[in-house]
């Protein structure tokens, strides 16, 4: 009996149980907080999403024409409680969102929270922001035994809202952007943008004579033949809305002749309004060699050969009448600060037309834009339904600063172009407005 007691054989043993006891529990103490950190990750992603969801939606209002390229349909609350929904998380009884993927009845003692608000100022930062917060609180086991008897996980992030300083002044409202031969193509301060979702939604090719040194936008990809122009585009971004959507509308909705005082004009040579107050209607119209005024034309203008067209003017070409330009012409040409037209015509649209050079409603054929290395227009080219063509602004003896823009549903460049548009906005003509979104927390 006495060695039994003396005897240690099986202590070490007995002591390693002993030991394991707390190891285990520290072990599993781990675990739990592991599980707290993957939830802590998936609160900040949904954190993110809500944050993001509501800025753009903050974006769309922020746009020229509100709801013309974005869902505006919902508050921004609803749309960044959707982007949580959409990773799992909801208030309680809030969970019929499209896409959402939260449960309509969680665990015993799980309860989730979404709170979205917007902020004039975060950071110390004056500004746009939309401010996410995301929470889940859960019970506890074993960190009950270090006094908690709940765990609330929580998440912020914050999302900025920004109007580019620097508008593009090019913009493909559906087809990609691009380059043709070998052009030089000089965009001191303002960039491209595309709304097409294709691959190479601006495709640069002859890189060595382009130069595009504010920052460019596309919704679809960006692709290049050698150099690096890609760099400064971003690619899959929001579409940029049309600032001249409501010109197309306005008139488009004018009876021709009949809301012109003076009804068509007599003679196949270009009139302006201000001239006759009337609309030009012969089938084939010929521009005079100076232009002063703002042309309504609804049959075909060719230019050819070499003549010279200088002057300020704005032509508005209706969806029967079309623009050619071949040959190798001298056109020199501003666009009017302050276009008229007939009473039919919203002032709203006039306002629109401010700068405006050539507004282009058909829908068939490539509309070419260009004339020898003497031309430029000084002015927003507008064809909203079909691809141009572009090769203007080469002329030492154009405005070095000016509105020059296009907005086209895809462009092609060739030949030597230099674009500014400095001028377009102490002007009064509507830019494209480039609302960028991003997270700072």
């Amino acid at each position: 009996m006495r060695n039994m007691l003396r005897c240690r054989r099986g202590s070490v043993a007995f002591a390693t149980v002993v030991a394991l006891v707390p190891v285990v529990g520290f072990m599993a103490l781990g675990g739990e907080a592991g599980s707290w950190y993957v939830t802590k990750q998936r609160v900040q992603g949904a954190a993110d999403a809500a944050a993001y969801a509501g800025a753009l939606r903050v974006a769309c209002d922020s746009a020229p024409q509100p709801g013309v390229m974005c869902n505006n349909s919902q508050p921004f609350d609803y749309r960044g409680r959707q982007g949580a929904a959409q990773n799992a998380f909801c208030n309680s009884g809030d969970t019929s969102y499209p896409g959402s993927k939260c449960q309509t009845s969680l665990p015993s003692g799980i309860s989730q929270s979404v709170q979205v608000a917007s902020l004039a100022s975060w950071n110390g930062n004056a500004g746009k922001f939309v401010q996410a917060t995301v929470g889940q609180q859960q019970p506890a086991y074993l960190a009950k035994l270090l006094g908690f008897s709940t765990i609330i996980v929580r998440a912020t992030a914050v999302a900025s809202i920004a109007s580019l300083s620097k508008p593009p002044c090019v913009l493909a409202l559906k087809d990609p952007i691009t380059f043709q031969g070998s052009p030089t193509v000089s965009s001191p301060t303002c960039g491209i943008s595309s709304n097409s979702t294709a691959d190479n939604a601006i495709g640069f090719k002859g890189n060595s004579g382009i130069q595009v040194n504010a920052p460019s936008f596309t919704v679809g990809g960006c692709s290049q033949t050698g150099g690096s122009q890609c760099t400064g585009v971003q690619t899959y971004q929001q579409p940029i809305p049309d600032p001249l959507s409501g010109l197309s509308a306005a008139i488009g909705a004018l009876k021709v002749p009949n809301d012109f005082p003076n009804r068509a004009c007599i003679g196949s040579t270009a009139i302006s309004y201000e001239a006759g107050q009337c609309v030009n209607t012969a089938n084939n119209v010929s521009l005079p060699s100076a232009l002063n005024g703002t042309y309504y034309i609804t049959g075909r203008v060719t230019i050819n050969g070499s003549p010279t067209i200088t002057g300020t003017a704005t032509l508005i070409f209706f969806s029967g009448g079309s623009l050619r330009i071949t040959g190798n012409p001298t056109i020199q040409l501003m666009a009017m600060k302050a276009p008229t037209g007939p009473s039919a015509l919203s002032a709203s649209a006039k306002v629109l037309m401010k700068d405006l050079l050539i507004y282009d409603d058909e829908t068939t054929g490539n509309v070419n834009i260009s004339g020898n290395s003497s031309s430029y227009f000084n002015g927003t080219v507008y064809v909203p339904n079909s691809p141009i063509t572009y090769g203007g602004n080469s002329s030492a003896s154009a405005p070095a600063t000016g509105c020059y823009q296009i907005i086209a549903y895809a462009v092609n460049f060739q030949g030597n172009t230099k674009l500014d548009n400095s001028k377009c906005s102490s002007d009064g003509a509507a830019t494209p407005n480039v609302q960028t979104v991003r997270l700072v927390q």
